[in-house]
């Protein structure tokens, strides 16, 4: 397949760092010294030390357990059994490593998604100033593209999401293919998001929403300044539909720009149309709730399992029609004041999409994970089909924009 790359740099978020591909940072040339940080050191926050998320670099990364930890994580797939990462020849060893995933869930002997935490054994313990890295395995993203484009533009919009790269993953000595590295969900995405803020991070459930028990969300992080009372006082807000009390208790920018994100870029996973794939953050500085994105890959325009026979097969919500789901988001769309607001947000998104190119960073970013594509000996899909879908995925780049400028000035 011949693509004609545009030269241009990958569009920028608003401070300025690289997202089209995943964040600038330190050069990889540079790694952090193997073994564990001593007590306080190697700690620094994600925003001082970007360095695994660089545009451009396939970090090689090697997963090693021990026949003894193998046999504990089959009995518990998700607890951390001790092993050793290498990265880029940088050994750090003890870690902790698990495997993660629902529908991708797989054993090892298929292409199972990692996480891996570095001060599970070892305190202090950073890899290139990191306490957990995630490896995806982009099982059901036909691009292998989906969580970068997605979580870079959600970044560029000005909200809340992780930074992502790529990896080239062995394990115990053999090849597993290119994954993409995400920002774990921890208190230094805290750090890096909300500078100083110090409140508490929850993870989505599938069984609740905000006008629910909000008890039931799952405690991921908190901060020395971390409220328990604080995400109950926006969940009341938004049970009691009433707009002056959910602006007081939600972040009212943040949270008009996610539902428009997540339409505006087909993320049919996430809180508004699924229950799914988000996290909550209260903070305490503000006595405000704000909504962070996660799995999205299948966000743009598949369907999955991925299909070279139907490349471009619409996916779920892609007509931008959809009706959601969330509580709020209902609330949302039937209040005027708000969906003005996501309105204006989805324009900008439209605005974005052009002004920066996006299409042909696709095709860039295409070029440089091509031949690890082509050598992945365990992603099920093939290279015909991935390459389909980057032409599917470069298409719906050039079309979004006005498809959602026509949704704007129908609705």
């Amino acid at each position: 397949m011949l693509w004609l790359l545009a030269c241009s740099p990958a569009f920028t978020d608003k401070e300025g760092g690289a997202v089209g591909i995943s964040d600038s940072g330190p050069s990889p040339e540079s790694p952090s010294p193997p073994g564990p940080a001593p007590e306080g050191e190697g700690a620094e926050s994600l925003g001082e030390v970007p360095s695994l998320f660089v545009s451009d670099t396939i970090w090689q990364m090697e997963i090693e357990l021990t026949e003894s930890a193998i046999a504990d994580l089959a009995l518990a797939p998700t607890d951390y059994v001790q092993g050793a990462f290498v990265l880029n020849g940088a050994r750090f060893d003890p870690v902790g490593v698990r495997l993660k995933g629902n529908s991708t869930y797989q054993w090892l002997d298929g292409r199972p998604a990692f996480k891996i935490k570095a001060d599970e054994y070892v305190d202090g313990m950073r890899i290139h100033g990191l306490e957990r890295i995630t490896l995806n395995s982009n099982y059901w993203d036909g691009s292998m593209m989906s969580e970068t484009f997605a979580y870079g533009l959600w970044r560029r919009m000005g909200a809340p999401a992780p930074r992502t790269g790529y990896a080239s993953v062995s394990f115990n000595g053999e090849l597993y293919g290119l994954y993409t590295l995400v920002e774990a969900m921890d208190d230094d995405f805290i750090d890096a998001t909300w500078p100083g803020s110090e409140g508490g991070l929850y993870e989505m459930c599938r069984t609740c929403d905000l006008t629910l028990d909000c008890s039931a969300y799952p405690l991921q992080e908190t901060g020395d300044a971390y409220d328990p009372e604080g995400l109950g006082r926006a969940c009341a807000a938004a049970a009691s539909r009433d707009e002056a009390a959910i602006r007081a208790h939600f972040d009212w920018t943040a949270l008009t720009r996610f539902f428009a994100l997540e339409r505006g870029l087909n993320h049919p996973d996430s809180y508004s149309f699924n229950q799914n794939n988000y996290y909550l953050y209260h903070n305490p500085a503000t006595d405000q709730v704000s909504l962070t994105p996660w799995g999205a890959d299948s966000t743009f325009s598949y369907t999955y399992p991925p299909d070279e026979d139907r490349p471009c097969l619409p996916g779920r919500f892609d007509d931008l029609n959809a009706f959601p789901v969330g509580d709020l988001s209902e609330w949302c769309e039937g209040n005027a004041a708000c969906w003005a607001d996501v309105k204006m947000e989805m324009l900008r998104l439209a605005a974005l999409l052009e002004d920066d190119d996006v299409a042909s960073e696709v095709l860039a970013t295409a070029a440089h994970i091509e031949a690890a594509v082509a050598e992945d000996p365990r992603w099920p899909w093939g290279l015909s089909t991935w390459e389909s879908k980057v032409d599917c995925l470069h298409a719906w780049m050039l079309d979004r924009p006005g498809a959602i400028r026509g949704f704007v000035d129908r609705r």
